[in-house]
Formats: structure tokens, sequence, C-alpha cells
């Protein structure tokens, strides 16, 4: 294998030419993915480099996508990313149904949508006032008007301490900003949503996973990593944990507090999920909101691909909020924050997050019906379940398996962070399928699979 490799130039940079070299090699195939590449020490002395030469070209290479590293064994080619044969189509049709991407249900919008709509053609001139708003915190009057839709009479939420996104993603990618976490660690639950995994590539954050139990985050495991790495944050759904389902109770959140109070540790608490169940303990931003960045937005219930996410932040972080959204976009759309407005004062957000607990009950009785005596989790108001696949199953061969039969799931791999090994486990998406029929069919062919043994690889000799 090191005949493959090739002279350098001492006159370029040798740890760029050797992650030239890698990717040559995989686009010509001589190096497959899975293929080990030859130990640092072995390069260095074939290439005539020092070992930290490798050491930085192999580092290079991995950020790049190229390899991957494994703790004690080594430096492997990765495999090529293809999105649609691992997440599924875009689209659901009658040959796939989609259970892999965990949104809600789509609600006819229109009917609401178009006379607000209409009221902003009758408005004359009066709509030139919304566009002459230029505060990266928006207008303290719709502030006020989303906190008081959010408080239900109770005192949580300040109006001087809510800041608009375009959607948790964004609203996620602020917060990261404004902790100045680029190129520093975050923690994080071991298995978590693969939206802060990507945000984390783009901006050179390392994750640190947390051992997970059946109420969330452990605290040991916490404190751990704490001590270990001094980081800034943590980050964590205490709701209706992706994808785990877990709903951490109130006396183990209090106990997350009190340990990144102690140690000085901002938590990012993502709810986009927490209005969804009619029963769920106290967020942790009510429990200590100068400790906590609360995240929520509209697309899990409210108002489907709006696009609008809101964020409370603690006091002594504004400054660095109004920073960070002046950088990213200067400030938020008026007339998106404006219409969301609109939409919570007709009653409208309140009636869709109705119709979604509506919907998600009878989706969770046909999983309940087809899932039952298998090994799953799932918890009331959810919009997706954690499937514990049995031993005669690998993730990857049930998964492919299911898209044979025209259902795609997620397969565990991509919630793992941190170089962690992967659980043998699917996460089932129920809001995904356009129809109950359509996730009834799906569910039933999911529930046939796990009847039976995987098809027997032929034996080599």
């Amino acid at each position: 294998m090191m005949t493959i490799w090739q002279n350098l130039d001492n006159n370029e940079n040798k740890a760029t030419q050797i992650v030239a070299q890698i990717r040559a090699l995989i686009t010509e195939q001589q190096l497959q993915a899975g293929d080990k590449l030859p130990p640092q020490r072995q390069l260095a002395e074939h290439l005539g480099v020092t070992v930290g030469t490798i050491t930085r070209a192999y580092a290079q290479a991995e950020k790049q996508g190229l390899i991957e590293s494994k703790t004690g064994s080594g430096s492997y080619v990765k495999a090529a990313i293809n999105y649609q044969q691992q997440w599924g189509s875009l689209e659901s049709s009658q040959q796939h149904i989609g259970l892999w991407q965990n949104s809600a249900f789509t609600q006819a919008r229109a009917v609401h949508l178009v006379p607000l709509l209409q009221n902003y053609a009758q408005a004359g001139e009066q709509l030139d006032q919304p566009f002459d708003n230029d505060y990266s915190q928006n207008l303290l009057s719709q502030r006020e008007q989303v906190c008081a839709w959010l408080n239900q009479g109770q005192q949580i939420f300040n109006p001087e301490q809510l800041f608009f996104s375009y959607g948790a993603q964004h609203g996620l990618n602020l917060s990261l900003i404004a902790l100045q976490l680029v190129g520093e660690r975050l923690l994080c639950e071991e298995l978590c949503y693969p939206g802060l995994i990507t945000l984390s590539k783009q901006l050179n954050i390392e994750l640190k996973g947390l051992s997970l139990d059946q109420h969330g985050i452990c605290p040991d495991s916490l404190l751990r990593q704490i001590e270990k790495y001094r980081p800034r944050a943590l980050y964590l759904t205490p709701t209706l944990q992706n994808p785990t389902t877990a709903i951490m109770p109130e006396k183990r959140r209090q106990q997350i507090i009190d340990i990144c109070r102690h140690h000085q540790v901002i938590i990012i608490e993502d709810d986009v999920c927490g209005l969804l169940p009619d029963q769920r303990p106290p967020t942790m931003v009510e429990m200590a909101p100068q400790q906590v960045i609360y995240l929520n937005s509209f697309s899990k219930g409210a108002f489907k691909g709006l696009r609008f996410a809101y964020l409370h932040v603690p006091a002594h972080l504004q400054t660095a909020f109004n920073s960070a959204i002046r950088g990213s976009s200067w400030n938020i759309s008026p007339l998106l924050v404006d219409l969301a407005v609109q939409w919570i004062q007709a009653g409208y957000a309140d009636q869709a997050l109705i119709e979604q607990r509506r919907l998600i009950g009878q989706r969770a009785q046909l999983l309940h019906h087809h899932l039952a005596g298998l090994d799953y989790d799932y918890q009331e108001g959810g919009l997706h379940c954690w499937l514990r696949l049995p031993a005669s199953w690998r993730c990857a061969q049930f998964v492919n398996a299911a898209r044979e039969q025209g259902v795609e799931l997620a397969s565990a791999e991509h919630f793992v962070v941190d170089n962690q090994a992967s659980p043998n486990s699917v996460r089932i998406s129920l809001g995904q399928a356009d129809s109950n029929l359509q996730l009834d069919q799906a569910l039933a062919i999911v529930a046939n699979l796990l009847k039976n043994s995987p098809p027997q690889s032929p034996q080599i000799f």
C-alpha cells in the first residue's frame, strides 16, 4: 500500500500535499471507503517528514470529511455521504413512506393566513411602518405580545430578554456564536439532535457526549465532563429528547441546574417539542432564568413552515445576542415577526397546537398497535419513538430492509457524538407520513420485518 504515496515537493506545505494525495487516491478509487490509512510513523518515514506533519495532515483530512479517526484503532477512509439514501427522499411517494424526518403534521394554514395577508393589502401607507424597524431585538411591543402568550398569566418570560430567529436551527446557531463557542467544547447528550452535530462541524466545535438513562443526561456524567473539560455551555433537550424520547423529571432538572450553576456553565434548553405534551415538568428556564438560554419555535405545531423561533436569554447575555444577530442577519424580518404576532393574537397558534396534539394521539394509537410487545420508548405528545432492534438485526441492515419495502427510517448513527459506539436502534417519526393510512401501512411493514429473521448472508470459505 505504501507504493501509492508520491514524493512531496519541498517548496509547498507538506501537510496540505498529503491531504491532496488522500483526496486524489479516493477519487481514483485507489483508496476505498473503510480502508485503513498507514500508521502515522510509518507514513512519515516513507515520505521523509516528521510525525507531526502526518498528524496535521490527517487532522485536516478529517475536518474535510475524507477520513475518520477511531481511538485506539487508527484512521480510515470515510464513506461518502448519500443523504437521500440515509434519510430518504424529501417527499413521500406511493413507493416510499418517510418515517425519518421528525416533522410536525401538516395542517391547513391558508384558510387563516389569507385573511391576515389581505390585511396587509388594505393597510396602505401604514405598511411602511414595520419595515422601519431596524432593531436587532425587534420591537418591544412584539416581544411583549409573544411573552404574554408564553407566560399564560405567569411571569416567566421577560420581553427585555426575548429574541427572535429564523427557526430553531438559526436560534441555536445564534446561541453558539453569542457564547463564543467557535473552536471550543460543548457538552450535550451522547445521542442528540443531528442539527447540532452539523452546526458543530461548521463552527469547529467539539461535542462531548454525556451518558443517558431513562430520565435524560446523568448528573454524575455531567460533573465528570465539567471537571475534565471546563466547558462554557451544555446543550440538552429535557422534554421529548431527540432521539430517545426521554422527559427529564423536575428533580433531575434541578440537579443539572445546580451542577451547572456551581461551575458557571450556561444551559441551552432546546424545547421545540415542549408545548406538545398535556403534562410536563417546568422548563429549566422557569427554574433558573439567569442560567438558561431557552429555545423554541413554531415548527412543531403552531405554524409549520413559517421559520419563526424565539429565545429567552439571561440578562447578562443580551449584548452578546444583539451582536450575534447583527453579525448573522442584522435583524429578523419585521414582516415575519409581525405575521407571527398576528397569528398568536388571532388564536391560530393555540388552535394549531390543539389540533397537533389530537393528531399525535391518533398516530400514537397506531404505533402502540403495531409495535406491541417490541422494545421501544414513546412519550405522550411525542412526534417520534425510539425502537431498539433485536440482536438478530443490525441497524444498517434493518434500515436497508425497510427501505427495500418502501419505508424510510433514521438509523442511530445520525445521533451519535464524540465517536461513541452507535446503539442498535432506529428512530421512527410519526408526523412525516401524509396520512394515518400511510403510517398504518409503514408501521405494519416495520412490525412484520421484526417478526422475521434477516436474510442470511452467503458463507465465504
